[in-house]
């Protein structure tokens, strides 16, 4: 399905950064983003620090619309992802983080205590998503019908409301 939006996948993570294992939720999060019609334009690994995260997002946010960032989601003393965007985001959509922890439940208990969800910086979408790749994988899933409508909303380009099945 060909949707006309470009994306970006940022993984967060220590470990991957420093080469002490394989990254492979990038490349989960890159597979699920072109095989549901978007343009990714590419995966960066970077270490789980505020400043690096902020840079690397307001310089890939200049040319795509939507910028997933896989890890730094959970309660770990590095976990940084979720303030981090808080504090660089221009808002929150609260919506994202209630939807992504509801329908998680059925995979796992642990997803209150998650703290994924989505943002908006200069009319482009943050996603702030698990470092798990089958959590990233069904986290996307999950949002699956909302991205569209909400980069929709976001160009100022929405002529209807993505209505429910009741």
């Amino acid at each position: 399905m060909e949707k006309n939006i470009t994306s970006y996948v940022i993984v967060s993570s220590d470990r991957a950064s420093q080469g002490t294992y394989e990254d492979k939720a990038g490349p989960a999060a890159q597979n699920w983003l072109c095989s549901n019609g978007y343009k990714n334009k590419g995966v960066v690994i970077i270490p789980d620090n505020p400043k690096i995260l902020r840079d690397k997002l307001l310089e890939i946010l200049e040319t795509v619309d939507v910028v997933v960032v896989s890890g730094g989601t959970g309660l770990g003393p590095r976990d940084i992802t979720p303030q981090t965007l808080r504090d660089l985001s221009d808002y929150e959509i609260p919506g994202f983080g209630e939807r992504l922890r509801q329908e998680s439940l059925k995979y796992s208990l642990n997803s209150y205590l998650s703290r994924c969800g989505g943002y908006v910086k200069n009319d482009k979408l943050i996603l702030a998503l698990p470092g798990n790749p089958k959590a990233v994988t069904e986290q996307l899933d999950i949002l699956s019908e909302l991205l569209p409508n909400a980069v929709c909303a976001l160009r100022g380009e929405c002529k209807h409301r993505n209505r429910t099945s009741s």
